[in-house]
C-alpha cells in the first residue's frame, strides 16, 4: 500500500469523529430511557453510484422475512436475508429510488426515467411495467374516477398485497390515494390539515402517514387525522411501517446532532422506544410478518483532496465536496455541512450544505472552512469566483428557488438571485467566462438537462442579458466547462442509461460535437479542463471498481488514469497554474440491518 493511500485513509478515519461536532443545527429530541439497545444483525451493504443527484438507496424486507431488496442507482437486487447470490434484480433506466413489496414473489419499484414510472419485479420472471396504461381508470364502486399513473408516489403495498396506498400532488393540495394493484379501482382522500408523507398501511383497511403541521411531523393514523403524541416527544421522518397486528409503529425521529435514529412507538400509548445509536442516519424500517425488523444505516463520507507531482493527498478532514479554485490566490471553495436526511427530504428546500473557503497555502489537510460564504437554512454549494475577483456566484434553493445567486466578494450588499428557473430546476454549479462577461450553467427546461449562457456585467455583477440555451439534442447536460478562448466550452452529458459522453459546444450555439463516450453508472461526475486547454479531465470507473480520475487531450489520443487509490471521486477542478488538481473524494453506502422479532417485543 502506497503512503498516498494511507494518508486517504486516516483522513477518512479523522474526518468520522469531526462531522459528528456540532455541524447540526436541527431541534433536539427528547432523550430515551436508558435500555439495552436490541442486538442487531448485519444483512447487506447497498454501494451508491454517485453523490451529486443520488438519494439513499431504497430498502425492504419481504413478507416471510427470508428475502430484502435493495437498490444501487438504477439496479435493484434481490437477495437472501441470510447471504447467498441474489435471486432476481432488475435494471431501471433511471435510478430507484423507492420499493414496496407484493408478495414473497413480487416486488414494485420506481424507475423515474421510464415511461411507466412504476414497475413489477416478479422472482423466476423479471421486471415488467407495473399497469400496461398510463391512466388508470376505476372499473369499481368509484366507476369512472381516473388517474394518470406516474403521479403516484411513495407508494405502499397492503398487507394482503391486493392495493397499493400513494401520494398524489393535487390541484387543490396532497391526497392520498388507494389504487387496486390491478389499476382497475381507485378511492382518493385530500388531505386539508398538513402535509402528509411516506404513506403505510397499519392494517388492512386504515393507512397511516407522517404528517408535518405546525406542531412539527407526527404519525398520523388514519392519514390526516391528529398526529399521535409521544412520550418523549419526537419529531418524525418516513419511511414508516408497522407490526403485524398493527399495534406498533417504527419510524426515524430526529436527535440533537442534526441526524435522525430509529424508533419504536406503541400506539395504544405513544411510548417511544428508541432502537438505534448509531453516527450518522438510521431509518427505512420495514417489518416482515414474524415481527423482524430491518432497516439502513446512512454512511455518506465525502473530503477534498489533490493530486500534485504524482501523488494524491487529503485538503479537508470535514465533509465537503464540489472544489473550485481563487483565479489568483491560493484559495479553494467548496460544499460542506452534515448532508442530514431529516431536514433534506422532509423539509424540502432546507438542507444541511452551506459554502466555505479553505486555503490550502496553509497547513494541511483543513479541519474547517476558514471562510464560511453562504451558510442558510437551504442548499447552498458550488461556488465560483469571478476572474477580476470581485464576485461569487453560487448555486442555492433560498426562498424556494433552484438558482444561481451572486454576492460581492468583500460583502457589504445582500445576496441577488441571478437565474429565475424556480425550484425543480436542478441548477448546477455556474462557471465564468475567462473574460468575466459571461456565465455558464446548466439546469432543467422542459424536462431535459441543457446548458445556458448568461451576459454578465464584471464591474457591477448584473446581469447584462436573458439566458441562452446550447443545443444539444440527445443529451443531458450535467456540467460545463469554458476553454481559455473564451468561445468554446467542453461539457459532460448523459447519453442515456450508463452512457455518457464529452462534448465539445460553441458557446454562442450551433451544434456540439461529441470528442469521448464512455460508460458510467456516475450521473454527476463532473470534468474539468487544464488551463491551457490542451485536455480535460473527467471521472470514470477504474478497473478497482472505484470511480478515478481519467485525463484525454482535447485534440484526441489516449485516455490515461490518473489516481489509483481506493476511494470514489467526483468533480475534479484543475487549479489556474496547472499543477494542481483537486477533487471530491467520497464513499457513500447504505447498510442494511435487522432486528429479530424478541428484539423488538413491546415496551417494559
Amino acid at each position: 500500500m502506497s503512503s498516498r493511500v494511507v494518508v486517504l485513509l486516516g483522513v477518512v478515519a479523522v474526518a468520522a469523529a469531526v462531522w459528528v461536532a456540532g455541524l447540526g443545527r436541527q431541534p433536539a429530541a427528547a432523550t430515551a430511557s436508558v435500555e439495552r439497545p436490541p442486538t442487531t444483525t448485519w444483512i447487506a451493504t447497498a454501494h451508491q453510484r454517485g453523490i451529486v443527484g443520488y438519494r439513499d438507496p431504497a430498502v425492504a424486507v419481504s413478507p416471510s422475512g427470508r428475502l430484502i431488496a435493495y437498490s444501487e442507482g438504477r439496479v435493484l437486487r434481490v437477495t437472501p436475508v441470510g447471504g447467498g447470490v441474489d435471486v432476481a434484480s432488475a435494471t431501471g433506466d433511471g435510478q430507484v429510488r423507492h420499493l414496496t413489496w407484493v408478495d414473497d414473489r413480487r416486488v414494485v419499484f420506481e424507475d423515474g426515467d421510464a415511461s411507466a414510472r412504476w414497475q413489477m419485479l416478479e422472482v423466476g420472471v423479471g421486471a415488467r411495467p407495473l399497469w400496461p396504461s398510463a391512466t388508470l381508470e376505476s372499473t369499481g364502486r368509484t366507476s369512472g374516477m381516473t388517474l394518470p399513473a406516474n403521479a403516484l408516489r411513495q407508494v405502499s403495498a397492503s398487507p394482503d398485497g391486493a392495493w397499493l396506498a400513494g401520494l398524489v400532488a393535487g390541484r387543490e393540495g396532497p391526497e392520498i390515494w388507494r389504487v387496486r394493484l390491478d389499476g382497475q379501482e381507485l378511492w382518493r382522500t385530500a388531505i386539508t390539515t398538513g402535509r402528509p408523507a411516506w404513506p403505510a398501511w397499519a392494517s388492512a383497511t386504515e393507512i397511516a402517514c407522517v404528517l408535518s403541521t405546525a406542531d412539527g411531523d407526527g404519525l398520523s393514523s388514519p392519514c390526516g387525522a391528529t398526529p399521535l403524541v409521544t412520550t418523549p416527544a419526537l419529531r418524525l421522518s418516513g419511511p414508516i411501517a408497522f407490526s403485524p397486528d398493527g399495534a406498533v409503529a417504527y419510524a426515524a425521529a430526529a436527535n440533537t446532532r442534526g441526524f435522525v435514529d430509529l424508533w419504536r412507538i406503541e400506539r395504544a400509548t405513544g411510548r417511544a422506544r428508541q432502537l438505534s445509536f448509531t453516527e450518522r442516519d438510521s431509518y427505512g424500517p420495514s417489518v416482515a410478518r414474524d415481527g423482524a425488523v430491518v432497516y439502513k444505516t446512512q454512511e455518506y463520507r465525502t473530503h477534498l483532496a489533490e493530486l500534485a507531482g504524482g501523488v494524491v493527498r487529503p485538503l479537508t478532514t470535514f465533509q465537503s465536496e464540489t472544489p473550485w479554485w481563487h483565479p489568483t490566490r491560493p484559495l479553494v471553495s467548496m460544499t460542506y455541512g452534515t448532508w442530514r436526511r431529516q431536514i433534506d427530504d422532509a423539509k424540502y428546500p432546507d438542507i444541511a450544505q452551506e459554502v466555505g473557503v479553505i486555503d490550502v497555502s496553509q497547513a494541511l489537510p483543513a479541519d474547517q472552512p476558514g471562510e464560511i460564504i453562504a451558510q442558510s437554512d437551504s442548499e447552498d454549494q458550488g461556488m465560483a469566483w469571478s476572474p477580476n475577483g470581485q464576485w461569487i456566484a453560487f448555486h442555492t434553493h433560498r426562498e424556494m428557488s433552484d438558482d444561481v445567486w451572486i454576492r460581492p466578494t468583500a460583502g457589504g450588499q445582500a445576496d441577488r438571485r441571478l437565474t429565475m428557473l424556480g425550484r425543480g430546476a436542478e441548477v448546477g454549479w455556474p462557471r465564468w467566462s475567462p473574460d468575466g462577461r459571461t456565465l455558464l450553467l446548466d439546469g432543467t427546461k422542459d424536462g431535459r438537462s441543457v446548458m445556458f449562457t448568461l451576459p454578465m456585467d464584471p464591474a457591477t455583477g448584473q446581469a447584462a442579458g436573458d439566458l441562452r440555451e446550447l443545443g444539444a439534442s440527445g443529451f443531458e447536460i450535467t456540467h460545463g466547462e469554458w476553454l481559455p478562448d473564451g468561445v468554446r466550452v467542453v461539457a459532460i452529458a448523459k447519453e442515456g442509461p450508463g452512457r455518457h459522453a464529452v462534448l465539445l459546444m460553441p458557446a454562442r450555439g450551433g451544434a456540439a460535437q461529441v470528442i469521448h463516450r464512455f460508460a458510467t453508472e456516475h450521473d454527476f461526475p463532473g470534468l474539468t479542463v487544464s488551463p491551457d486547454g490542451r485536455a480535460f479531465a473527467f471521472i470514470a470507473p477504474g478497473t478497482d471498481g472505484h470511480f478515478q480520475v481519467f485525463q484525454r487531450a482535447l485534440a484526441g489520443g489516449p485516455v490515461a488514469q490518473l489516481t489509483s487509490d481506493p476511494t470514489h471521486k467526483s468533480q475534479p477542478a484543475w487549479s489556474p497554474d496547472g499543477t494542481r488538481l483537486a477533487f471530491t473524494a467520497w464513499r457513500y453506502d447504505a447498510t442494511i440491518w435487522r432486528i429479530a422479532p424478541r428484539d423488538a417485543r413491546p415496551i417494559g
